[in-house]
């Protein structure tokens, strides 16, 4: 019963927040945690940030990145043999035992829903050969998603001085795991039961704001003394979808009301725009260009996007402080090839009557030497004819 009323007292004093925040209209919220961001999870856009950039220790919400390389391995239906590194492992877990076979997916679930911290390292395990291995995986996952300020060192999120990530890092990472079906199911279950060898129970979703924030379809939180209270939630509410990220929020409680306040502010400010395909696009040159396709951007409510299109066909939609959200190719500028000066002759040209000159050369040299071989040869005749009249000449004197 007293664990029902503080639930009862902690839900009502969440609602109290939110009302106060809606109540608040555009007002940038003021939150504990240290650093946060707000992106669009269709577009990408940051609607809110506060040291967003910063390095912060993650804590389980790292094991988004173990989750979805699980799930997107192909091997959720394959069986792991459970290693006693596995066993092991310190903090929350759901008690596997050394040799049990789990199947894979049944391992993710664990780690998404109870944040095992032995399910991630037999996931690790199974995966890469050892947990080394597979945080070379989660860092090349990490850079192939945009995370460039993010390294990892384990599945779990276990302190580590150099397992780390940002805020805006968390969400490019999230951003991309929620668009898998198989991972969003996971993250978005309130309880599962879970029967294995060492445990039998029903496990229910860390995530609280499942419960009690209208739209959370998940996704971790996480905690360890180093990196405090850090949370990663998506929201899908009033045609707009949304990802937050909080961390090192002093408290649980903090860590949900300051994503309440975050999400609030969004949902009150904000609105997804789209240029349909067809829209008519005006250039620089005073032409106009039909867009191919659709085109989203997430602005404040009331505000249009601002379109630049430059001299190569590259269209900009920015906001109105001049940040830009979105680049497309509209068309493509053909670059006209400069005419030769009318004296200057191709380089084929010129090819062509350098080799003709070389060709006259050779054939003038060739009969020049022709004709000069046939008057030495004259020459050593007519030396020959006179030679022997010289000596019939002789040959009659001694005859007398």
């Amino acid at each position: 019963m007293k664990k029902l009323s503080l639930l009862l007292v902690f839900s009502l004093a969440m609602l109290v927040q939110t009302q106060f925040v809606q109540a608040a209209g555009e007002n940038t919220p003021e939150i504990n945690s240290e650093s946060a961001v707000m992106i669009d999870a269709k577009t990408g856009d940051i609607l809110y940030q506060k040291n967003s950039t910063e390095q912060m220790y993650p804590a389980s919400i790292t094991k988004i990145v173990t989750g979805i390389l699980a799930v997107e391995s192909g091997k959720l239906d394959e069986s792991v043999m459970v290693s006693s590194e596995a066993v092991k492992a310190d903090g929350t877990r759901v008690y596997l035992l050394e040799g049990e076979q789990v199947p894979l997916k049944k391992l993710a679930q664990g780690l998404l829903i109870n944040s095992g911290n032995d399910a991630a390292i037999a996931i690790a395990e199974y995966l890469a050969g050892d947990v080394a291995s597979f945080a070379d995986q989660m860092n090349e996952f990490a850079k192939k998603v945009g995370a460039d300020n993010t390294h990892f060192v384990n599945p779990n999120g276990l302190f580590d001085v150099e397992h780390y990530t940002t805020a805006e890092d968390m969400a490019k990472i999230t951003q991309y795991a929620m668009e898998n079906d198989v991972f969003r199911e996971i993250v978005s279950t309130k309880e599962l039961p879970w029967i294995g060898e060492g445990w039998e129970t029903t496990l229910r979703n860390h995530h609280q704001l499942l419960w009690d924030y209208p739209g959370t379809i998940g996704v971790k939180n996480g905690y360890v003394d180093e990196s405090k209270h850090t949370l990663v939630t998506a929201v899908s509410r009033d045609n707009l979808d949304v990802i937050i990220v909080t961390l090192k929020a002093p408290s649980s409680r903090a860590a949900y009301w300051d994503t309440m306040s975050i999400g609030d502010y969004g949902f009150a400010n904000y609105e997804r725009q789209t240029l349909s395909a067809g829209t008519e696009i005006e250039a620089e040159n005073g032409k106009t260009y039909p867009l191919k396709e659709d085109l989203t951007v997430t602005l404040p409510k009331g505000e249009e996007a601002v379109q630049e299109v430059s001299s190569d066909g590259e269209l900009q939609l920015k906001d109105t402080n001049g940040n830009v959200l979105l680049t497309h190719t509209l068309f493509k500028e053909k670059k006209k090839e400069a005419p030769l000066p009318k004296e200057t002759k191709s380089v084929e040209e010129v090819d062509t009557t350098f080799i003709q000159t070389i060709v006259k050369g050779s054939i003038f040299l060739y009969g020049g030497l022709l004709l000069l071989l046939a008057f030495l040869v004259i020459l050593r005749m007519r030396s020959q004819r006179y030679k022997h009249k010289k000596m019939r000449q002789v040959a009659r004197s001694y005859v007398k």
